[in-house]
């Protein structure tokens, strides 16, 4: 009896050894898709965003391509993470989307009447907001009490760099009426801290992701002078370009650490 005994103790000890890492590798998993589906909503958001936007160089096909390329993703991440509230928000945001197919999409349709973009851009706006507060409580759920890791830090850069382009996108954007969504300044230096800091303590607690992170921090070292010089003189499709290669690259580096 007592064989047995001490045979299902040693069972159930294996049984914890191979079940507890797994699942904390599955949770790592899920938090990278997450963060994943993060960026893409970021970046959809602003590609829409600089695809009107005046103050730019508006109407390039590349913006709407990527913006719907994007949500095309957004649609089969969002299924594989498979969490309801996140699921019909990505629908919402799409159909959100589609609705700016009514507003004037050349130079020459712009001439010729008054468009609304309050009326089509601001629920883009508020559409993805929600995404991302659903997304972020996902988030928090997944990772619990559990300090950052490296991983966990890596999103956080990126999260960050986000709310700073999306942020930027809105506020260069003229006639929008979307004065609620920006942030404060206070706030926009914060983040700006928040990505500087976290580039050079990861950098330098972690000499195998240094070469990355230091490219990383070098692209947005480049873009983050236009970011919060908020003074009138817009570049919202250089400030597009720069900060989604640096996300990209951010998520990649952080993708790298789950193979």
């Amino acid at each position: 009896m007592d064989i047995h005994r001490m045979n299902r103790a040693a069972i159930l000890m294996l049984f914890l050894i191979i079940a507890v890492p797994a699942q904390a590798g599955r949770i790592q998993q899920e938090l990278q898709t997450t963060q994943e589906l993060r960026s893409l909503a970021f970046l959809t958001c602003a590609n829409a965003l600089v695809y009107f936007n005046q103050n730019g160089s508006p109407y390039e096909l590349r913006n709407k391509q990527d913006y719907q390329q994007r949500m095309l993703r957004l649609q089969t991440l969002a299924r594989t993470l498979g969490v309801k509230d996140v699921v019909t928000a990505v629908q919402r945001l799409e159909t959100r989307l589609d609705d700016t197919d009514e507003l004037p999409q050349t130079s020459a349709a712009l001439r010729s009447t008054e468009p609304s973009y309050s009326r089509r851009l601001l629920p883009v706006i508020e559409s993805h907001a929600h995404l991302q507060a659903f997304l972020d409580a996902h988030y928090a759920q997944l990772q619990g009490d559990e300090p950052l890791g490296e991983l966990g830090k890596l999103h956080a850069i990126s999260r960050a760099m986000g709310e700073l382009l999306v942020n930027y996108q809105i506020a260069s954007f003229n006639r929008l009426g979307a004065e609620t969504w920006i942030l404060r300044d206070e706030k926009t230096h914060q983040l700006d801290h928040e990505v500087i800091d976290a580039f050079e303590r990861l950098s330098a607690g972690h000499p195998a992701l240094t070469e990355a992170l230091e490219h990383a921090a070098r692209e947005y070292s480049f873009v983050r002078g236009v970011i919060l010089k908020q003074d009138g003189n817009w570049a919202p499709n250089g400030a597009e370009r720069y900060m989604r290669s640096t996300i990209t690259e951010v998520d990649q580096i952080a993708r790298g650490l789950l193979q």
